[in-house]
């Protein structure tokens, strides 16, 4: 079966849909069309609970209409509701937070329709989510942030090390001096020293090789 028959195939499966917009006269017709397709039913707000998507048409995905979803998304707890938005704009640090509050795709109300929105609403129901290249680009580049910064603070608990000792280890490791780190990290040779020093004296170590040494035993490197 070709994607394009799931997708016809799905239009079949009746959803319920909470739909909320910037304005009246845009939510009134979008509401028109998903319920003239006698598959979608469209619930009030208050039932977002029992819906299978929640839909939002915005001019901007912007701060307070995250606040929306991360109202939404507290009340859900563990039965989370699949959010599919449709924004003329949206910026790295709003599509990022929108998804760790739900947001399963994305749709740039310039280049896609009203029967695209209904097709990517009857994905998100069945699990599937769409985005545009660029955005996907930026999420895959934020979850490796996100888990460097993740696997960089269990590292700290493990080892009692500051992440600023890590990063110092883990350099002179690499086979750089203490010239070269303080270059790198902008801080002066005689706080690299410090730090190298107070590494050594957590580790219970004699000197920076056998820090080196005991941090990449350990797994903290």
């Amino acid at each position: 079966m070709t994607q394009a028959d799931g997708i016809a195939g799905s239009l079949g499966v009746p959803i319920s849909v909470v739909l909320r917009a910037s304005d009246t006269i845009l939510e009134h017709a979008t509401s028109a069309y998903l319920q003239a397709r006698a598959t979608v039913t469209i619930l009030p707000q208050q039932g977002l609970a029992e819906a299978d998507v929640s839909v939002m048409l915005l001019h901007s995905l912007d701060d307070d209409w995250l606040r929306v979803l991360k109202q939404d998304a507290a009340r859900a707890g563990d039965a989370p509701v699949p959010v599919v938005v449709m924004a003329d704009r949206v910026n790295e640090r709003q599509l990022t937070l929108a998804v760790e509050y739900g947001l399963t795709s994305f749709l740039y109300r310039s280049s896609s329709s009203l029967e695209q929105l209904l097709h990517a609403t009857m994905e998100a129901s069945s699990g599937r989510s769409r985005m545009p290249d660029e955005l996907v680009g930026h999420l895959i580049a934020e979850l490796g942030h996100q888990q460097r910064q993740q696997t960089l603070a269990r590292l700290t608990r493990r080892g009692g090390l500051s992440a600023r000792e890590i990063e110092v280890l883990r350099m002179l490791s690499e086979g750089l001096n203490t010239v070269e780190i303080s270059e790198r990290m902008s801080y002066s040779e005689r706080t690299i020293k410090g730090i190298i020093h107070d590494s050594v004296k957590q580790l219970k170590c004699k000197n920076r090789t056998q820090a080196v040494a005991q941090a990449v035993r350990t797994g903290i490197l």
